[in-house]
């Protein structure tokens, strides 16, 4: 599971939260060596205190499969309404813990799953590397937060460090 602590980097956090301030759907893709990747929707059930986005999703889907092959994914989210847009690069992992998904089922996924019991559902926890909004004043992707370290002060850049 996720062992970074987002909460160092509070405010990027804080702004990514503010974006997905309750269940979203959103496009996530997988399988990102390839050409073309994969991509389906996905809806966020939880962005977490530590920063961490849940989804359910079906042990027999693609999504699934290509996690246990390569765990890299890329999450777009767009609001038109709101004119808010984000790109999420994380690492997804799948999850057994039956507190959490009893916590984070709905009715809502009785549209793809028999029930909180179903035998092909299961839990993915993606934890964010980078995340970037679109910036509409000045059309281009601004960054919220970036993982690693850089000779470049996160100031310079405009954003923050995790």
């Amino acid at each position: 599971m996720n062992k970074r602590n987002y909460m160092k980097n509070e405010e990027g956090l804080r702004k990514v939260r503010t974006l997905i301030d309750e269940q979203k759907t959103v496009m996530m893709a997988s399988n990102l060596n390839t050409i073309p990747f994969s991509v389906c929707p996905m809806t966020v059930q939880q962005m977490d205190e530590k920063g961490d986005l849940w989804f359910f999703v079906s042990k027999d889907s693609g999504l699934f499969k290509d996690i246990e092959e390569d765990n890299r994914v890329q999450i777009i989210y767009n609001d038109d309404n709101k004119q808010q847009y984000l790109s999420i690069f994380g690492n997804a992992t799948h999850i057994i813990a039956e507190q959490k998904k009893e916590e984070l089922w709905n009715h809502h996924l009785l549209n793809w799953f028999e029930g909180k019991d179903d035998p092909d559902l299961t839990l993915i926890s993606v934890n964010m590397e980078n995340a970037f909004f679109w910036d509409n004043e000045n059309s281009k992707l601004v960054p919220f937060f970036e993982a690693g370290e850089s000779n470049v002060s996160s100031s310079e850049k405009g954003f923050v460090n995790l």
